[in-house]
């Protein structure tokens, strides 16, 4: 039943397909398996048993039966105060508050230590394999905190009481090899923007995709999953349409967040946490949202925990269980058809025409719940009066019993062990390696090396426009920079100018590498995501970046060598063109690693740009060009010789240069110079390196002396720049594979420095206001005169596609008066944002 509401999803469609692939792609079970299952204890044969055991043992090679217990559960976690938005002013005022308190020293000195906030407490409830849970509560209730830890994301808190267990496995045991078992998406739905929804899924798919010993045709499996998940999904129509983002169009919000459903699917995790994933979403998007989270876990049994805000009486009624929380209290928890019943019989009616969900969720605010009269003193008024009513109720020693039937069972099933079993079957290579065993990856390295490169080579190439708008920018430049120095001559007037050339063409290079530290910074956590599912080995998609960027990098800085080099007439030899063109490809190489890895290692955009920019700024200023290493005091020399990879790069393209160079010594630079003077015998040439008595000064001589730059080390200096990068590149592997930042995946609230004043309104006041609250059909006058008609007519709207062109809008007209609010509906995709 569907409500008058577009169904984007079915739920019968969905699990014939499913079937289907289990049915022809799942490998036969040998004769020994099929009398096993059917030897039993000597009992009438039971096909629903018999089914059972073979959908274990054969297929489909989705997900296992894991379930989800939690017990007694305490977070704790920072004890901080508010977040203010930060001005020029913030970071004076953090050091001057850091010096009042000693700058740490009484804090590093005491016992106690930091006092930790309680965020959650004594917590508990199981949520069986095949079961939904939906956690209500209001924003700031402490709904992200219980997700993100039954999640499994733990790092960001303090300290952890109380138990989980999924199928029997502990948090650390599955974080360390079975990582891939427990998801846990984010409000924010986290994707490539110019990768197309096929794409996405694909990838998807190829990462997880179970070894041979499950699957007796992997390719055939991968392009029905494929269709299947497209299919189930409604993301046929757009799966050739790129996913985008709140920068680039791409497809609409809802089926975004249906991708992101898809996703987790193609993994195989077995216990699905979706933390505020409806949020953005019209009512029928979140209604096909929750719906495919029910075909998802009734088809491949996996337990489910949503947090929902405002979700529709359609949407409750999908959910086996609820969970009402408030101020990091557990308020209730068991069926959906109870809880009315049980807040009920604690005094608090639930109003005729109001949701299920709207009334859970208010039930602890004094403006918004009623109270069934005779309960107006016995009725709790407080988060903490809820919780006490919980504890001594009924309905909770029933949740205990379950909990510990649930943890009894468990370990009867020995279900920690199948599910070992089960993850190990889906490993490539885990058969003859003991390594893959414990590895929670499903695919090896070098498979996942061959999948991310595609993908890294799909994403450049939904990125052609940006690339194809830098290499023209680049080539732009170098045909105004060798305007300027033109055929550059071979005379003393142009040795300065030379090396000025050789300076800007690395520059330029290496402040177009300073964009990768943004690209890895806004990256990562689609990375995050993705590692925490198990696809791949964030190390290998740092060595994936580095080799996938060469090909664009070289065709880039070749161009830009062939311009800049011919224009301004340095040496014209092959040789040394090719060597130029070496030098510089390296140091761009090896830039890019540096910005990448310090994109990688910087908790936030304004760290890594503040950290870039005072790395850049030393680099340039003591490459040798500006200041040349003579003159540098011993306490800026180091950084000359020992961590600057731009300075030895600029040593090998002067060495290049000036090898076979001679210097024509005219004009003003012989000393002395007049008439009269014309015997070079009694003259000297100013230009450093300079004999006197000669006319031509060696370029070997002058950069020997002017630079400390010596011809012999030319090959030195680049076997540097490549070891530089080698570095780079590792270091960069290691921070991406063993280093995440917490706080990603949910937002933060931030307020103004100085808070307003406001006066808290007491239930008798709010019962005042309702009395004498009353409502305007139409605008005053007054309204009409202040305010203008905003009016539109004969909107069309058409952007180009693949293949030809989509119209948005189709001559769309309308008005609004003044004073009046008009509500814009309709289905996701239907045009309400264009």
């Amino acid at each position: 039943m569907s409500f008058g509401e577009p169904l984007h999803v079915s739920v019968t469609r969905g699990t014939s397909r499913f079937k289907s692939i289990q049915r022809t792609y799942s490998k036969p079970l040998t004769l020994d398996e099929e009398e096993e299952m059917m030897a039993g204890d000597g009992s009438a044969f039971d096909l629903t048993t018999w089914l059972s055991g073979r959908q274990q043992q054969q297929g489909p090679p989705f997900a296992t039966r894991v379930g989800l217990v939690f017990n007694e559960l305490s977070v704790y976690g920072d004890n901080v105060g508010d977040r203010h938005i930060a001005t020029l002013a913030t970071p004076f005022w953090k050091l001057a508050k850091f010096a009042m308190h000693g700058f740490g020293i009484p804090k590093l000195m005491s016992k106690s230590g930091d006092k930790h906030r309680l965020l959650l407490k004594n917590m508990s409830g199981v949520v069986e394999d095949g079961e939904m849970l939906l956690v209500l509560g209001r924003p700031g209730a402490g709904c992200s905190t219980l997700l993100r830890v039954l999640g499994n994301h733990r790092k960001t808190y303090r300290r952890i009481d109380g138990s989980v267990s999924y199928g029997g496995l502990t948090p650390e045991e599955v974080a360390k090899s079975y990582r891939g078992q427990v998801a846990y998406n984010a409000e924010e739905d986290m994707h490539h923007p110019t990768l197309t929804v096929r794409q996405t899924l694909d990838f998807a798919i190829r990462c997880k995709m179970p070894s041979t010993r499950m699957l007796k045709d992997r390719s055939g499996y991968k392009v029905e999953f494929l269709d299947t998940l497209l299919d189930m999904y409604g993301l046929a129509g757009c799966a050739d349409t790129i996913v985008g983002n709140a920068f680039l169009r791409g497809v609409s919000g809802g089926e975004r967040k249906r991708v992101s459903i898809a996703e987790q699917v193609a993994s195989g995790a077995s216990v699905d946490v979706w933390d505020g994933s409806t949020r953005g979403l019209d009512s029928s998007s979140a209604l096909d949202y929750v719906r495919s989270l029910r075909i998802t876990t009734d088809v491949l049994r996996k337990s489910t925990v949503v947090s929902i805000y405002q979700a529709s009486e359609n949407i409750y009624e999908l959910f086996d269980k609820v969970m009402v929380v408030d101020e990091g209290r557990q308020l209730y928890f068991g069926p959906v058809s109870g809880a009315v019943a049980y807040f009920e019989s604690l005094g608090i009616q639930k109003p005729l025409r109001q949701t299920t969900a709207d009334f859970l969720t208010g039930v602890t605010q004094l403006g918004e719940r009623r109270i069934v009269p005779g309960f107006e003193d016995r009725a709790p008024r407080s988060a903490e009066d809820f919780e006490r009513m919980w504890i001594e109720s009924t309905h909770r020693s029933i949740v205990m019993q379950q909990v510990s039937a649930f943890e009894k069972q468990v370990q009867e099933d020995a279900r920690g062990h199948e599910i070992r079993e089960f993850v190990d079957q889906t490993k490539m290579g885990a058969e003859s390696n003991r390594l893959r065993r414990r590895s929670p990856y499903t695919s090896t390295i070098p498979y996942q090396f061959i999948q991310l490169f595609r993908r890294e080579t799909a994403i450049m190439w939904g990125s052609r426009y940006t690339l194809a708008f830098r290499t023209a920018y680049q080539l732009i430049f170098a045909a105004i920079v060798g305007a300027l120095f033109n055929q550059l001559p071979e005379t003393t007037d142009g040795a300065f100018l030379r090396s000025g050339v050789l300076f800007f063409a690395l520059l330029f290079s290496t402040l177009v590498a300073q964009a990768e530290m943004v690209a890895a910074v806004s990256g990562r956590l689609v990375t995050y995501k993705q590692k925490s599912l198990s696809m791949f080995h964030p190390g290998v998609l740092a060595l994936v970046q580095t080799v996938a960027d060469m090909v664009p990098n070289f065709i880039t800085i070749a161009l830009f060598s062939l311009i800049l080099y011919e224009a301004a007439g340095l040496a014209q030899t092959a040789g040394q063109f090719f060597a130029f063109l070496l030098f510089l490809f390296s140091g761009c190489l090896c830039l890019t690693a540096m910005f990448r890895l310090i994109g990688n290692a910087s908790p936030n955009l304004d760290i890594g740009h503040t950290v870039s920019g005072v790395i850049l700024l030393f680099s340039i200023l003591l490459n040798g060009y500006l200041k040349p290493p003579g003159q540098t005091g011993w306490w800026f020399r180091w950084i000359y010789w020992g961590i600057n990879p731009l300075a030895y790069a600029y040593k090998a393209l002067m060495a290049n240069e000036f090898r076979n160079l001679e210097l024509k010594c005219t004009g003003a630079s012989l000393v002395p110079s007049g008439p009269g003077f014309d015997d070079i015998a009694h003259q000297v040439c100013t230009l450093q390196g300079a004999r006197p008595g000669e006319l031509n000064v060696l370029g070997r001589d002058y950069i020997a002396v002017g630079y400390q730059i010596y011809i012999k080390d030319q090959w030195k200096n680049f076997a540097a720049v490549i070891g530089y990068w080698i570095v780079f590149v590792i270091a960069m592997a290691v921070v991406m594979e063993f280093v995440e930042f917490g706080n990603t995946g949910y937002t933060i609230r931030v307020y103004k420095r100085r808070k307003p004043k406001v006066t808290l309104v007491t239930e008798d006041q709010v019962s005042a206001s309702k009395e004498t609250l009353t409502f305007s059909d139409s605008p005053t006058d007054e309204q009409i005169l202040a305010g203008t008609t905003f009016t539109w007519k004969d909107l069309n709207y058409t952007v180009p596609v693949k293949g030809g062109s989509r119209q948005l809008l189709d001559n769309v007209a309308g008005f609004i008066k003044p004073g009046q609010m008009t509500a814009l509906m309709g289905s996701s995709g239907a045009g309400k944002t264009t």
